[in-house]
């Protein structure tokens, strides 16, 4: 089992990692093409709020719902 860097884990924490990975790979690989649809859309959201709200972002409440308002109307479900 190797991760992105083609290295073995080394450590419980880095394996617990490499695990949960795999596990989440494998339930979205099990479901509906729509839901896997759904499920991408969902984690760039999330990525996208989360970038918007790390200490030092300077991103106000509006625009942070103005960018993420933007991103749905520009996504294809």
């Amino acid at each position: 089992m190797f991760n992105e860097n083609n290295r073995k884990p080394t450590s419980f924490e880095d394996l617990f990692v490499e695990l949960s990975k795999e596990v989440d790979a494998e339930k979205t690989a099990a479901m509906p093409k729509e839901d896997q649809v759904l499920s991408e859309i969902a984690r760039q959201m999330l990525r996208l709020e989360r970038d918007m709200t790390m200490p030092g972002s300077a991103t106000s409440q509006s625009a942070r719902v103005e960018r993420l308002a933007k991103f749905i109307e520009e996504e294809k479900f």
